[in-house]
């Protein structure tokens, strides 16, 4: 049986998977964490091709801020951005900036808040993460406990605004597009 129809029959790669992720947003959005495994991932690292280039990796710590702490775009990692990000801004109505970040094998990033909801996508290797189940000082939301998983290439891990997050366990370098949603300027 055939669940999803028409939905999605001559869409690219990419803006099926921004259809994903945009109705897993519409879903989670500021209600807690999820993970998803978005249709059309191939599209977003058509780029990708094993070499690592740009500045240096900035060094993991708390309270990372999107758009001023991460690596711009490197070369080769992933194809697309501008229209992943306009894409879903678009669906979610809001404004989505994007940057890199790079984990170093072994490295930890612990303590961070998100400032804004968050999309923490691998582009390339794998890392483990934990998003604690409330903002600091609010009732609990959807999770009884932490959510701890291992994050590879082709997920998707939404963090909503104030919620605490670390990434660490990176047994090689990992690279992850974070992507951020801002709400709209008028």
């Amino acid at each position: 049986m055939d669940y999803e129809g028409d939905w999605g029959k001559g869409a690219s790669g990419l803006e099926l998977f921004v259809r994903d992720l945009a109705l897993c947003l519409s879903v989670h959005r500021d209600r807690g964490p999820a993970l998803v495994w978005p249709d059309g991932v191939d599209a977003v690292l058509s780029g990708n091709d094993g070499v690592r280039r740009g500045r240096a990796d900035p060094e993991p710590g708390p309270d990372l801020e999107p758009d001023r702490d991460l690596e711009p775009e490197p070369d080769g990692v992933a194809a697309g951005t501008t229209d992943l990000t306009s894409g879903l801004g678009e669906l979610l109505g809001c404004r989505v900036g994007s940057s890199y970040l790079t984990l170093p094998t072994g490295a930890q990033s612990t303590g961070n808040t998100a400032a804004t909801d968050l999309v923490l996508l691998p582009v390339r290797g794998s890392c483990g993460g934990r998003v604690e189940p409330s903002p600091p000082g609010q009732a609990r939301a959807v999770l009884d406990r932490a959510l701890e998983l291992r994050l590879r290439v082709g997920e998707a891990l939404y963090v909503p605004n104030g919620f605490g997050y670390a990434l660490n366990g990176a047994h090689s370098p990992c690279t992850l597009l974070v992507l951020a949603l801002h709400p709209p300027v008028w």
